[in-house]
């Protein structure tokens, strides 16, 4: 069993690399990879605690980028994450997106809501803020009750306090990860509200930049995505991944390892994207 979809304090989770280290432990993992939003900061982290021999790592990434109709996010795995193209490109995203946080903070304030920079980074001010951060904040501060609620009626692409973050093409996504000598991979493609006519079209359209995988076992993927997603991975001779998407508190009904219960990631996909990203494959 591997999950190669984890997220720790360095973005949006509430765990940090040795407590994410000791899970992974706990729940007898073959492999595993952190994948946090648009940072690599936490992978030395991982490396320099000691993970135990048996289990694998693959240094991984998640970044959001944008299409005309909905944000998307690629991963990527096996990437140099010591490259300075990428880390300085991912920190310019980052400075703009945090400016954009401090104005959605600002609309925040503007109506009398108890909204700051420093309850949204909760003690860590490493962390790469998030919609899932002003939830957090609106539900401890009491406005909402869940965050479903605090979506519907805040943070939602139509809703007042919402901004957009600036514009990022999957194409520019893809390059960062392929130059950074990682494999890119689609996350979780049934998130997005698309059709599966528009899923498979948007697997096409980022081929031709250079997409060499899919997530294909994810914690809100059933079985008839699950079997939909392994058609394309077929038929498109394309890498599958799989993971739970882990954020600790931050999604408390999502655990390393089985998602909400029911998933397994099957552990010869990590060794298939560790090759691919050795150029072995």
């Amino acid at each position: 069993m591997i999950d190669l979809h984890i997220h720790s304090t360095y973005s949006d989770g509430t765990c940090s690399p040795a407590d994410i280290i000791k899970k992974v432990t706990e729940k007898g993992l073959y492999g595993f990879s952190l994948t946090d939003h648009d940072t690599t900061e936490g992978i030395p982290k991982i490396i320099e605690c000691s993970i135990p021999q048996k289990i694998h790592f693959l240094p991984g990434i998640e970044i959001s980028c944008d299409t005309p109709k909905h944000e998307i996010h690629i991963l990527g795995y096996g990437i140099n994450y010591k490259s300075e193209t990428l880390n300085q490109t991912l920190s310019d995203l980052r400075q703009k997106r945090m400016q954009r946080n401090l104005d959605m903070i600002a609309l925040f304030q503007k109506d009398g809501y108890p909204i700051t920079l420093e309850k949204l980074q909760n003690g860590n001010p490493n962390t790469v803020i998030t919609r899932a951060h002003f939830s957090r904040v609106l539900i401890e501060e009491g406005i909402c009750k869940n965050s479903d609620q605090a979506f519907k009626k805040y943070l939602g692409d139509t809703c007042k306090y919402y901004l957009p973050k600036p514009f990022f093409h999957p194409k520019d996504a893809l390059k960062l990860i392929l130059d950074a000598n990682g494999i890119p991979v689609l996350a979780h493609p049934f998130q997005y509200h698309f059709s599966n006519l528009e899923i498979e079209n948007l697997i096409r359209e980022l081929m031709t930049y250079g997409l060499k995988g899919l997530e294909i076992y994810h914690s809100t993927h059933h079985l008839g995505q699950i079997t939909k997603l392994l058609e394309w991975q077929k038929k498109y001779h394309l890498l599958g991944s799989g993971g739970s998407d882990f954020h600790g508190n931050n999604k408390p009904d999502i655990v390393i390892g089985t998602g909400r219960g029911g998933m397994y990631v099957p552990d010869h996909l990590f060794n298939l994207l560790e090759h691919a990203s050795a150029g072995t494959l």
